[in-house]
């Protein structure tokens, strides 16, 4: 999962560098805020994702979790698409369906659904939590849909936890709560 962070920086990078260099040639505030605010969103991102060098990814990544890395890739490359086109190719036209139908689409693409994976008798939720495992009081399997289980985790404090985790990390949770 390390290569997929550096990818993911590195995409940042030139994001945060096309945008302190592009975004005073936009006209429009509103795009400015919009693009603005997209790029302090990828920004915390990143952040969140580096918690996997405290707690490194071990077995092998789902399919849904390739998915979702690949949707947070295509957000990022939407923006950097979508702000050339603003800037350089276009920027004599009016970009209101691209700035405007940016706003579902990234937001969608940069959320991490339900993420989770255990690591050291640790579950991490959202690339942003770890949960002792020993606070969880039980869990329910909803459903199998190719190689991820989707879970309803009931913590000791009553709060309940929505998750996906592949086969290898499922199996994992199970010997550690036995």
């Amino acid at each position: 999962m390390k290569k997929q962070y550096y990818l993911d920086l590195g995409l940042l990078i030139i994001i945060l560098g096309l945008s302190v260099y592009l975004l005073f040639r936009v006209e429009n505030p509103v795009y400015i805020i919009i693009l603005i605010s997209f790029a302090v969103i990828f920004s915390y991102i990143n952040l969140r994702f580096r918690i996997i060098f405290k707690y490194p990814y071990e077995g092998k990544l789902s399919i849904g979790n390739y998915l979702g890395y690949f949707e947070i890739l295509l957000g990022k490359l939407l923006y950097i698409i979508g702000l050339l086109n603003l800037t350089i190719t276009n920027s004599d036209k009016q970009h209101n369906f691209i700035i405007y139908g940016f706003v579902p689409v990234i937001w969608y693409l940069s959320m991490f659904h339900n993420t989770a994976y255990i690591c050291n008798n640790y579950l991490i939720y959202n690339f942003s939590r770890v949960i002792d495992i020993q606070d969880i009081d039980r869990y329910e399997m909803k459903k199998k849909t190719l190689d991820t289980y989707s879970l309803v985790v009931h913590m000791k404090n009553k709060e309940v936890l929505k998750l996906g985790l592949n086969d290898f990390n499922y199996h994992k949770l199970q010997l550690e709560i036995k």
